[in-house]
């Protein structure tokens, strides 16, 4: 059993519920009469599911915003392993879960409140963490996991083996002898599981597809819930156009959808690169669920003034990396310029 007095490392305040998962608790408690800012009303719960390797110091600049933004919330943060997100099957996941649905299904207030969770996932780490956990909560609690808004940092994308690469580098440590070590392991291992996965296993049952379709999945997430979308077209870990598919599908089923899309950020960059556009969207986002919803309402904003839907829809796009990816019908022509 973890210590809950455990100290998070560099994130003032947090506490350690369990491996991976750690809570803030504020001075002053949420109530549903207080919201901050006082024209919206406050998150009943902030849950960050952060992406692969993310540092404290990092995180630590998300969860001081919405400390911010939302002094009474809680903040319930889940963090990803690369051990995680490619080597632990759902069963096992959703076991080192099971402290966090305890400890969010014993909260009465947010039970009780109509505003929720506001749930904010980064990277494919986040995303597929973010399914594990609202399917454990529905398997533990026979309920649907209450978020009321949703928002999608760099993610979904599709299964792309030197995109993969690219983000096993940035997760690896800044020692140039442990990273070129485990980069070259770590790239073996990936291209192992890409080639069972692509041969033995089939191409849908990895699990990064498996997320896109989870993502969608009423069962597990309220599809009534608005959802914002950050990504970049400079992602060199995860491609914009499979981000903006995602996101083209969710429209689709009638969900509410602010689609923003970022010139110049990186990979889970973008907040850095454009604090005020990032947080704006994301704060747009979460002023919806206060709205009653009729239809679909889309923000589309591209810095670089082209057309996000300039690809044509109902079909697969292709990028330099092509040739390794899972999905069928794409050419096999080219190379990543960025390569692991």
């Amino acid at each position: 059993m973890m210590k809950r007095d455990a100290a998070m490392p560099s994130l003032t305040g947090f506490t350690l519920l369990a491996p991976s998962t750690y809570e803030y608790t504020p001075s002053t408690i949420y109530s549903p009469d207080y919201s901050a800012p006082k024209e919206i009303e406050a998150p009943s719960l902030v849950l960050l599911c952060t992406w692969t390797g993310a540092q404290n110091r990092h995180i630590a600049k998300y969860t001081s915003k919405y400390q911010s933004l939302f002094p009474s919330t809680r903040i319930m943060v889940i963090a990803t392993t690369t051990k995680d997100l490619c080597f632990r099957n759902s069963r096992r996941k959703q076991e080192r879960l099971r402290p966090a649905v305890e400890r969010m299904s014993s909260l009465e207030y947010l039970l009780a409140s109509n505003a929720g969770i506001l749930l904010h996932v980064f990277s494919e780490g986040g995303s597929n963490k973010a399914c594990e956990l609202a399917e454990a909560y529905y398997i533990i609690t026979g309920k649907r996991l209450p978020v009321s808004a949703l928002c999608l940092d760099s993610t979904p994308g599709h299964p792309r083996y030197l995109r993969l690469c690219n983000a096993l580098n940035k997760s690896l440590p800044q020692i140039p002898v442990l990273r070129h070590t485990g980069l070259f392991f770590g790239s073996a291992v990936l291209g192992a599981i890409w080639i069972t996965y692509r041969f033995v296993k089939g191409k849908n049952n990895n699990v990064i597809t498996r997320t896109r379709k989870r993502l969608l999945d009423l069962t597990h997430f309220d599809l009534t819930a608005p959802r914002c979308y950050l990504y970049s077209k400079e992602d060199a870990l995860i491609a914009w156009q499979d981000v903006n598919e995602h996101a083209e599908e969710s429209m689709q089923m009638g969900m509410s959808v602010n689609k923003v899309l970022f010139g110049g950020s990186g990979h889970v960059g973008h907040a850095r690169k454009e604090p005020e556009r990032y947080w704006s969207a994301v704060m747009a986002t979460w002023r919806s669920t206060a709205v009653e919803m009729h239809g679909v309402t889309v923000v589309v904003e591209d810095l670089d003034g082209g057309d996000v839907d300039s690809f044509e829809r109902g079909q697969r796009w292709s990028d330099a990396d092509s040739q390794r990816t899972l999905l069928p019908g794409i050419s096999v022509s080219g190379d990543l310029q960025k390569a692991c």
